[in-house]
């Protein structure tokens, strides 16, 4: 059997070499996503925003402003430089930003720092005030104190782009390096999205390293601890290894991509492995401190928890194939592999398990811990009505907690500060701008629209509503550059409103020289799609949670319903207004998955255990842990992600397995002839430790993902411990008191037959 499994084991790890780790942050949402697909029709009408902001700021904050002639001086050098950057299309910074000047008939556009000449501290000085009464470059490109500034650097990426997005990442830290190495009064953060990509496949790797080792010593003490047998902890964690490894093996084979959200799926397969396993080497150390022989007490161990352990790992399986329902790939892959985790682990179980033992038998010991659990048992049965109303009144207590809920996170923070990106990004926000954006495809109908004056004025007025919105820090449009053309024009005699002319021709004259006297890098492509049919409004928001972004996009959604004219009534789109709507997207999702799975699960317990009110009763009861956790979730935290699309579907799975235990066993002794009060009593004197062991196991794996930098991870590990643990409490002070009330005369019981 070990060398069917070694020959086994090898080839399912062999898909290993196939697992690929991705940098795309579009992978959370599936090619059928209508935002993603309004989101790739926008980039190929207009431009991908695939960016690193650099954000310089003088080393010490003593030093002052940007606008000196040693920092501007150094600052049109690092834009000149950033040209060079592999795969580099366009680079926006305070030196190169254009301004327009006139004379008596004409007007150019030049660079806010020209690049010739020696800069004066007078000259500065009069650059920095007219960049602060700019609002196309504070905020974006220049702190509102005058302390911090940007360059921005946009690159052409394909859409599966590793190995682009390593070569940009290691050219950017390079660079950064370089700057501070010429420039020593200043400092150099990195952010962005194309940095964000990075943060992603580091996460991955981080977590890999991490975590995996850290849950493998994590169930190795606990099983040391409790069953204190060496042979049995190899035996136990041999299959723990097996089944984790064979498991990402496989989703190798199966082309699956690792992302920081299924990086937790071999951490998950240990602690569920650990949880069936446990209850048979339990039952074996059981039997031989009984005084049954290696074989007879491996062979009774099997006999008596097959059918529990394999109706655990059954519906452990169900809550985690459901979610295939989230529009989430990575949740799906994870709930995959999971599933081929659990599959791996019940076959070692009842193979793999009982050949280590007979190769490594453990020895007999005294086993106290069954007449410890035995009065456990008999206390619950003495106190069972007032534990069933402490137990009542705690579960209604934390209902008022679902309520305190908010389906919030923070796109730019799923990182915590170990990553640099994540550093980078709040030193940004902090100092800079915002990391957020949403953009407008407003679209005319017809060619040359955007010249409009109608089409002009209604930009002004929507970029003005916009303006007053909270949490907006910066907006960037067409109407913005006509008005500035205008003026500097001078164009007196021509009929204008709000410094827009009344004249179509006259503004798209405007727009032409515009655009041919444009410095180098510098375009209107961007902004003004090839028809001249649609123009693009971009908003930089500051300081707002994915709620507020989905409260702006609504209220935005609303405001252009009212106003807009003809097919200029749209939706904002972006990145960053896709993951404001993965929670939302992905509950709503779930919530048929969810229902389907109790449907199931409750008609395999109530199958499997041949009554119908012992499958209502388990569900019911395994129901009131994810009320009870997210209640208390709500009281403590609040906020919850996309976490919490998954989280009682997939612990459904896993909690009902100490009820099924407990009420298998139970039918079992009152089928045997034993009362109610005693069948509760032997329950716990045979599976009382192991239920423990295996809610400590999963708890414990589960608290392991709480080490992630991921914030999904973090959110899911820490949601899931605190519910196995109500579980266990509810599993051991809720339903003895239950079965003792619906089960008085035993009639259905004793109706099942002797086994």
């Amino acid at each position: 059997m070990l060398v069917v499994w070694v020959v086994l084991f090898l080839g399912m790890i062999a898909g290993g070499k196939n697992l690929t780790v991705s940098f795309d942050t579009r992978i959370f949402y599936s090619e059928q996503n209508q935002l993603l697909q309004q989101l790739r029709g926008f980039e190929r009408k207009f431009s991908h925003n695939n960016n690193i902001l650099f954000v310089i700021s003088p080393r010490d904050e003593r030093d002052g402003r940007i606008a000196t002639v040693e920092t501007l001086e150094a600052l049109v050098d690092i834009t000149d430089q950033a040209w060079r950057l592999p795969h580099s299309t366009q680079v926006e910074s305070l030196s190169n930003f254009p301004r327009i000047v006139s004379d008596e008939d004409a007007f150019s556009v030049l660079e806010m720092v020209p690049s010739s000449g020696r800069l004066t501290p007078s000259a500065a000085a009069a650059i920095e005030r007219e960049a602060l009464n700019d609002r196309l470059v504070v905020n974006r490109l220049l702190s509102a104190d005058g302390r911090t500034t940007g360059v921005n650097v946009n690159f052409r990426l394909p859409q599966s782009a590793s190995s682009e997005v390593q070569e940009i990442t290691e050219a950017a830290h390079q660079f950064v390096q370089k700057i501070e190495a010429d420039y020593p009064h200043l400092q150099v953060h990195l952010t962005g999205n194309v940095m964000l990509m990075t943060t992603f496949n580091e996460a991955s790797h981080v977590d890999a390293q991490l975590l995996v080792p850290v849950a493998l010593i994590v169930a190795a003490i606990i099983v040391a601890v409790f069953l204190r047998s060496r042979n049995g902890t190899i035996a136990v964690l041999s299959i723990l290894g097996v089944a984790s490894l064979a498991s990402m093996g496989i989703a190798g084979w199966f082309g699956h991509i690792i992302t920081p959200a299924s990086i937790a799926a071999p951490i998950i397969v240990i602690s569920i492995a650990l949880a069936s396993t446990i209850h048979v080497v339990i039952a074996v150390k059981h039997e031989l401190a009984s005084g049954a022989d290696n074989k007879t007490a491996i062979k009774q161990a099997i006999r008596t928890n097959a059918a529990a352990v394999g109706l655990t790992n059954l519906t452990t399986a169900v809550g985690f194939l459901a979610m295939n329902r989230a529009d989430a790939p990575p949740l799906n892959d994870m709930g995959n592999i999971v599933f081929a985790g659990i599959v791996l682990s019940y076959l070692l179980t009842f193979t793999w398990l009982p050949a280590v033992l007979t190769l490594l038998p453990m020895k007999p010991s005294k086993d106290r811990s069954g007449a410890l659990m035995a009065a456990v048992g008999r206390s619950i049965n003495r106190l069972r009505w007032l534990l069933l109303i402490m137990v009542t009144a705690g579960v209604l207590a934390t209902i008022g907690g679902l309520g305190q809920i908010r389906l919030d996170d923070d796109f730019v923070r799923y990182f915590d500060d170990r990553f640099e990106y994540r550093v980078a990004s709040d030193f940004a926000e902090e100092r800079l701008t915002g990391l957020n954006i949403m953009e407008f495809d407003l679209e005319t109908g017809i060619d040359g629209g955007v010249y409009t004056p109608e089409y002009q004025h209604f930009l002004a007025d929507f970029t003005g509503w916009l303006g007053e919105q909270p949490g907006v820090a910066s907006i960037a449009d067409i109407s913005e550059i006509t008005r500035r053309i205008h003026k500097a024009m001078r164009v007196e005699e021509e009929p204008s409103r709000d410094g827009i002319p009344d004249n179509a021709d006259l503004i798209s004259q405007y727009f032409l020289l515009y655009e041919l006297s444009l410095p180098y890098g510098a375009s209107m492509t961007d902004r003004i799609n090839v028809s001249r049919s649609a123009s693009r409004v971009t908003i930089i928001m500051r300081g707002l949670t994915s709620g507020e972004i989905r409260n702006l996009h609504q209220r935005a959604t609303g405001w252009l319903a009212m106003h807009a004219p003809g097919q200029a009534a749209t939706t904002g789109i972006s990145i960053n207004v896709l993951f404001a709507y993965l929670s939302n997207d992905n509950i709503r999702s779930m919530i048929t998955g969810t229902f389907v799975s109790i449907l199931i699960i409750g008609l395999i317990i109530a199958f499997a255990l041949r009554s119908f009110a012992f499958g209502a009763l388990s569900l019911a009861t395994n129901l009131l842990p994810a009320i009870v956790g997210f209640g208390l979730w709500g009281y403590f935290i609040q906020d919850i992600g996309i976490a919490g699309a998954v989280i009682t579907t997939m612990t459904l799975g896993i909690v009902v397995d100490d009820t099924i235990h407990f009420l298998m066993k139970y039918r079992r002794q009152r089928a045997a002839g034993a009362s109610s009060a005693a069948a509760i009593e032997a329950v716990f004197s045979t599976v009382g430790v192991a239920m423990v062991i295996t809610s400590v196991s999963l708890a414990a794996g589960f608290i392991v993902l709480s080490l992630s930098g991921f914030q999904i991870n973090r959110s899911l590990g820490i949601q899931t411990s605190i519910i196995v643990v109500v579980a266990l409490g509810i599993c051991w002070f809720l339903l003895p008191p239950l079965l003792r009330l619906l089960d008085k005369g035993g009639s259905e019981i004793a109706s099942l037959g002797k086994e």
